[in-house]
Order: C-alpha cells, then structure tokens, then sequence
C-alpha cells in the first residue's frame, strides 16, 4: 500500500511539472474573454491600452511571457514589451543576453569560444507589430502570437520555445490607440473606411519608418536601445500591411537594388527565410505570397534596413489591407490586367484568386508568417549565432586591410551642438566613438589631441561607413540581368529608375558636419567615450555692454527664444564685428547686457553648451531687431509627416506655435493673431485648396482651405503678414498668388529630369537675413523640390531676391540626378515683398524629416524675419 501511495504520489507530481512545463500552471484567458471579440473580428480592434492589460493576464497566468517597460513614447505612454520563450530560458535571460551580446561584439572571443557560445546560446528573435498604426493586421496579430505560444501544446512549439527567446514589441503604442479611437465610431456610418485625419504617430505619421539610422523620435530610440544596446537579435522581423495587389502578402526576396554595405550572409538568409515563409502559405492552403518586386533595400533609415549592417537579419512582410477591420470582397475584375489570367511564375508561384478578404485574413497570414521566422530561427539556431559572430569577425578583418580605416571628426565644426549630436546618435545606434589622446597625423593631415574618430575595426562598422560615406545610386538600366529575371535579358532605354525612398542620405553632410576617411591607419592612443560634446558652455570676456553669440549654432535659436521669454532684446549684426581679438561674421546674435541678468546667459550658456562671448563696448555695427513673433503652422486634415516633423524641431528649439486649420484661414482675419503662418510641404498642394471631397469624411474635416482661405492669405500678407511656404508647396504660391515666378521643373517630364531624395550643392547668399549663418556653399536634400525663375516685373519697386541657387558645378553630392542641367543656377530659396508683408518660398527641404540640421536655421531666420525692424 505505501508503495502504491509512492507511485501515485509521484505520478501527481509528474502531472504537475508537466503542466508548468507547458505554462499551464493557472488558466490562461483566451483573447476573446478579455477583449469581448475573437482578435481580427470584423469591425474590432484591440487598442494598445487593451492589449498590454492582456499581457499582464498572460504574465500573471503563465510561465513563458515576461514583460518589460522600454520607456514612454511620445504621447506619454509606456512603451511595453514581451519577452517569451520556455520557462527555463526565461529564468535564465541575463545568460542568454550576455551571450548573444559576446557574439555581436566580436572581440575577445575566438573561434572555438563562439563556436561554444553558439551551441550553448538561445537565437534571440525580435517581431513588431504597429509600426504603421493604419496597417492594423500587425499590431492585432501580436496579441494572437502571444496566446498561441504560452499556451501551446505541440512538439514544434515546444521546440521553438526551447531554442528561441521572442522579444514582442509593439512598435507605435500611441498610433495604435489614435486608430482604434477613429475607426470604432466611424463604424457603421458612411465614414467607416475614412482616412484618419491625423498623422498616426504625432510627429512623423509614415515617417516613422525613416528615422531608424538617426533616431530623431523617442519611439526611435528605444527601440534602438532595446536592438542595439540590450538583446542583439539574430532576426528582426518588421510587419507592415501594404502588399502590391492582388498578392496577399509580399515577402523577401527584395527588388533591386541592394545596399552593399551589408554582409553577404544578410541577403542570403533574408532570402531562405523568404522562401521558408513562402512554403508555409502553401503549406496552409494561403494564396498569394509574391516576392521581388518593389521593396528595395537601399535606403537604410527603415526600422529593418537599419540594422543589417548591424549584422542582425532584416525581415520585411507586406500583407493585404483594405481599411481597419472592414471586410471586403474581391472579384477577378478588380485585379490589374496583368493578374487576371492567374499566371504561375518563380516569385508568385500560387496567385490569390479573389474573393473576401478580412483583418482576420491579414492577422492569419502575418501569423504564418511569424512563426516561419521563429521556426527558421529554431532549425538554425546554433548556425545563425556563430554566423552573427562570424559577420562581425569579418567586417573587423576587412577593414583592418582596406580603407576606410576610421573616420576622423574635428573638434574645429561650425556647429559644435550639432556635430556632438550626430555622434551621440551613432553610439546610441551601436556605435564605439573614441577620442584622441594625443595629436596624430593621417593621410598627410595633423588632428590635434581630442579629435574624435571612429574605427572601422568593430564589427558595425558597415553601418557607419553606410552613413557617412557619399552615396552614388546605380544606374539599373545598365544591370538587366540583375532585376528582369529572363532567358535573354533586354536593355533598357526609358528614363532610369528611381528608389523606392531616398537615393542619398549622408548624415555629415545633412548635419554640416565636417568628417573626414581615413585612408591609412591611425596610430595613436586614443580613449573611447559614452558620449561627446565638442563644447563647454561657457561666457568669455566680459559683457559690460553686450552678449555675442554665433548664428552658426542651431542652439542659438533655443537660446534667443530663451531671452525673449524673460524679456530679453536681441539683435542681428548686419556686418561684421571685431571683438576680444576675434572676427564675428555678419549675423551675428548681439544681446544687450541691460536686458538680461547675467546669471541667466551663464545658465543659457551651460545648459545649451554654447561659447557666448560678453563685450564691453559698443560693436558699433547696424542691427536688424528682432521681436518675438505670432506663428501659425498650418495643420491640413489630410495629414502631412512634414507637418508633423516641423513641429517637433520647433518644439525642439522651443519656438512657441499655434496650429492653424482650415476653417480658421476660411475665417480671414488672421493678422489679428499670427506675424507669420508656416505652410509645410505636401505633394499635392492643390489639396490644400480642396481638402477632402464632400461624404467623403465627417463634415469637419472636408473642403481645405478653399478659394476663399487663399484669398485670405494673400489679404494677410498684403496687411504685413509673413507667409513661409515649404518645398513643393511653394506652388501654391507660384500659382494662385500672381509672383513673377515659376517653377522650371512644374511641367518638365520625368525622362527629362530624376532626383529623388538626392544631396546638392546649393549656393547661398549669406548676406541675406534668411541666410544668416550659413556657409557659402553647403549640403541640401532635393526631394520633389523646386527650382525658381524670377521673371521680369515691369514698373515693381521690390522684386523677389534669390538666397540661394543651385550650384554650377558638382551639383550632386550624394545620391543620383539626371537632367541636372534644368536646374544649374536656379533660384531654391525666394524672399518676396508683398503688398506690406513677405512671402518666402523655401524651395527644397529645409527640415527634411527633422534630419537636415545642417539647414534647419534656413527656417528658424525665415520665421524671425517677419519679426525684424
């Protein structure tokens, strides 16, 4: 008998382990007993708030999900994310982390070391969901991924639990919620499948995904920390929703061309986990996966893009949308031509065939498509370790051979601010920085002690050489053997092919940083450094009569908004002025002492690390007064990412705004509130006019500013107002407000003429206002800009004055043109009388994506201008 009792009592026991083997310990809820609706529901979705209160009934109720908070987002949610795997792994994390963190570093460790690191390691895989908050399937399918794994039973998930760690992250919380909050009371109404009109992340909306290699928004960077300072995925997986129609979803292969600064193992494993995706859709019975068209990889700002020369496998699926969580169906005759007679081919080997397609079609597929990853992830778990070390290993061997060997950064840069800005960003995304102990001599050049240089011996040194070096776009039409895939490739002679985002994107030259490649190998000691800053804020001389401080510092615009809220004066030298045995350009920012403490300008100093120096005569220079100014940024209901992005580098920079919407411009009277209105860039500027048409959208948001609101902004200008127009929607103004201007490439044709996202030369007239501070040639990003002829205006007094033109030559500095003669010296940045007030047309991108801060002061002297007397 008491044997029996023994062999019961351990068989109980067995049964118990089993269970929390199994993460069974409590009951699990399924998603449909929280959320009320089974996840991808017509008509349904879960917000981000909903969401994480479900992973905290997971964490609570099961063994395998932990979670963690990243930090708060920009809307001032907490970002928080899962972590999921076996219990015994997730007891074990810091082990693991230490280990995949070995093996992305490289040094120190040797070949048999990461060979056993491999075998003893876990493959460390991250999957996001949200990114693009109106791609919703992603986001949902999280949640459905997170039940399915803490509580699966079957041996293959047994096995991917036991040989992978999943880090689950909703990338865009507070988009998630924004959708959610939209579509729900739309449901219903005519207005159900409505565009949002807000931007889905309240700075950056689509943008979102272009910030990765500079990380501008908080979301940015902390999922930058996460990747690249704490758990050094092997894969990271990026969800989006936009499949080219009829397919269902689009998975690797990409399209061409490809960036070359990744290593070659990247592409090829990017391509297996494509192809193993592929067969699980056929495996289940899921119609059309296509591959290798349209998503290249070229731009490396993408959340996935990024961090391939970070050594860490990128994947990118587009499933199918309609719109939200509305079902919709689908008949042969909606397809393209091309499609319709369902033709097999090498990419698109089982054609989609029509009919309903439902969110919860989306969520099903970006499921099968995770848990291919995961799988791939667990067949090859120890093969992907060592090879993430071998990449690395590589890359530090290739450029101990072969230059660039480092790159080298001044500590002489014209904005001292900006430049210790990029290189914090680049050792926030991985990067080591050192400085230089003692002055060195590189290719012929003398850096004095404390340069600061970057080696290309660590293992991601591919992304900063992806970065920082020029980038020269390959011409596809002389490659067909890469892109057309045909027994006898055919050579192309149509107009070239363009990127599918930018073409050029070097950070120093859209910083106006100076850097320089080193070409031979840099012997000197040298210290590596948690964070830089070229300068110590600090006031020199003595400021008996006035405060200096130099344009040329992007600083020095927080610094003057700063003294204007406390009542200060400030002025602009309109020559040059000799003081404390030094040269001050013209522009220079000149603070009267008598209308600051001192106190404050020694706190305005540190905190801003700017050098002021005090003078204690009269500079005896004329000035330009500035006053603080009434500004308005135009906010359209069809939601602009350049809006959003001028909104945060003034928030940055702390210029205080108003948004301004179209029934307040239909309203007129808008000298009464506002000295200057900023209209962002848009590609469509006559859908500023028009806005959304009538039932398309609740009446609130439809009509833009209509006829009636342009004649109210000219009547504002007339009255002294300033009007700051932004890249291409400059054409609003050259067309419907009479300026003897035009834009040479309006009606230039598109074999005629090609940069897209490009770098140029620009030219500047630095004596100009508008241009104060600004070398006289620098770095401009050229994306669907313009380019002005000032045309005669008979009997005018005041014509339009060019600040800047296109450079006659070099004109391409990064990236690709063709046609570049239709822009040679054509006016890019226009200053307009107009009746009492101004119009400036900003003709290129001053504020690219809140990442060209090289000519952020372009638009901070603009908005200022309208205050100067």
């Amino acid at each position: 008998m008491k044997s029996l009792k023994n062999i019961k009592l351990l068989f109980f026991i067995a049964i118990i382990m089993t269970f929390s083997f199994l993460g069974f310990g409590q009951s699990v809820p399924e998603p449909e007993e929280v959320f009320g609706f089974k996840i991808g529901a017509d008509y349904h979705l879960a917000t981000y708030t909903q969401a994480i209160e479900y992973f905290k009934k997971l964490e609570e109720n099961s063994s395998r999900i932990k979670l963690f908070k990243e930090g708060k987002t920009s809307m001032g949610q907490t970002l928080t994310y899962a972590v999921i795997s076996s219990e015994e792994n997730l007891g074990n994390l810091e082990k693991y982390k230490q280990i995949i963190k070995k093996l992305s570093l490289v040094k120190g460790l040797s070949d048999a070391e990461a060979s056993r690191f491999s075998k003893e390691g876990k493959a460390i895989v991250y999957i996001d969901g949200g990114l693009h908050a109106n791609e919703c399937a992603p986001a949902q399918h999280n949640i459905q991924l997170a039940y399915d794994l803490v509580t699966a039973k079957d041996a293959k998930t047994l096995r991917i639990l036991n040989d992978v760690i999943l880090v689950l992250v909703f990338a865009n919380p507070d988009g998630m919620n924004l959708l959610a909050e939209w579509y729900h009371p739309n449901v219903g109404t005519p207005f159900e499948v409505s565009r949002m009109p807000m931007l889905y992340h309240i700075y950056a909306g689509h943008d979102n995904n272009r910030d990765s290699y500079i990380a501008n928004l908080i979301e940015t960077q902390h999922l930058t920390r996460l990747v690249n300072k704490e758990w050094y995925p092997v894969i990271l997986y990026n969800h989006h929703q936009t499949a080219p129609f009829p397919a269902r979803i689009w998975t690797p292969p990409n399209s061409e061309p490809t960036n070359p600064n990744v290593h070659p193992l990247i592409v090829r494993w990017q391509n297996l986990i494509g192809s193993a995706m592929g067969a699980a859709f056929d495996k289940e019975d899921k119609e059309g996966a296509i591959s290798r068209l349209i998503f290249d990889t070229w731009y490396p700002g993408y959340v996935t893009q990024v961090v391939d020369s970070h050594n860490i496998i990128s994947i990118l699926t587009e499933t199918a949308l309609y719109r939200y969580a509305t079902p919709y169906f689908y008949t042969i005759r909606d397809f393209p031509t091309q499609y319709r007679d369902l033709t097999m081919a090498a990419f698109y080997p089982n054609p989609w065939k029509g009919g309903w397609w439902r969110l919860k079609d989306a969520v099903d597929y970006c499921l099968t498509a995770s848990r291919a990853v995961l799988d791939v992830a667990s067949k090859y778990r120890e093969e992907l370790l060592f090879n993430k070390y071998k990449m690395g290993k590589d890359v530090i061997n290739r450029f101990s051979k072969e230059p660039p060997h480092a790159w080298i950064i001044p500590v002489n840069q014209r904005d001292p601010g900006t430049a210790s800005l990029l290189l914090n960003r680049m050792i926030l995304l991985g990067v080591d920085v050192y400085r230089s102990d003692e002055s060195f001599t590189c290719d012929g050049i003398k850096y004095p002690v404390g340069t600061y240089v970057i080696p290309m011996t660590q293992p991601f040194a591919l992304f900063i050489k992806n970065v920082f070096e020029e980038q020269n776009y390959p011409d596809l039409r002389k490659y067909p053997d890469l892109w057309q895939g045909i027994v006898d490739p055919v050579k192309f002679e149509g107009a070239p092919f363009e990127s599918y985002d930018m073409m050029g994107w070097t950070l120093p030259y859209q910083f106006g940083v100076k850097v320089y490649a080193a070409n031979s190998l840099i012997e000197s000691k040298m210290t590596r450094v948690k964070e830089v800053k070229l300068q110590q804020g600090s006031i020199v001389g003595k400021p008996g009569h006035s405060y200096l401080i130099r344009h040329e510092d992007n600083n020095s615009f927080t610094a003057t908004n700063r003294i204007h809220k406390q009542g200060g004066k400030v002025f602009w030298a309109k020559g040059s002025i000799s003081a404390n045995n030094a040269r001050f350009p013209e522009g220079t920012i000149i603070v009267p002492s008598a209308s600051v403490k001192g106190s404050f300008m020694e706190k305005l100093a540190k905190d801003l690390d700017l050098k002021i120096t005090g003078i204690s005569r009269d500079p005896k220079v004329k000035t330009l007064s500035l006053k603080s100014v009434r500004l308005g940024m135009y906010k359209s209901w069809l939601a602009s990412a350049d809006e959003g992005w001028t909104r945060l580098i003034l928030e940055k920079y702390e210029f205080p705004y108003s948004s301004i919407h179209d029934a307040d411009i239909r309203a007129g009277n808008l000298n009464a509130n506002y000295d200057v209105i900023i209209m962002p860039d848009t590609y469509r500027p006559e859908a500023v006019i028009n806005g959304y048409a009538k039932g398309t959208m609740p009446p609130k948001y439809v009509g833009g500013i209509t006829p009636g609101g342009v004649r109210n902004l000219k009547l504002y200008v007339e009255k002294g107002g300033t009007l700051i127009f932004m890249n291409a929607t400059c054409n609003l103004a050259v067309e419907h407000f009479g300026l003897p201007v035009r834009n040479v490439l309006k009606k230039v044709k598109k074999g005629e003429f090609v940069c897209t996202g490009s770098i140029l030369r620009m030219e500047f007239d630095a004596s100009h206002p508008l241009a104060y501070g600004m070398p006289k040639e620098a770095a401009t990003i050229f994306d669907n800009s313009c380019a002005f002829d000032v045309m005669p205006s008979f009997g005018a007094k005041k014509e339009p004055k060019s600040i800047s033109k296109y450079a006659e030559e070099n004109l391409l500095m990064s990236g690709w043109i063709y046609g570049d003669r239709v822009i040679r010296q054509k006016a890019a940045i226009l200053d307009i009388p107009y009746g009492k007030g101004k119009i400036i047309l900003l003709g290129f991108p001053v504020q690219f994506r809140a990442q060209s801060y090289g000519t952020f002061r372009l638009l901070f002297n603009s908005i200022f201008y309208a205050g100067v007397g």
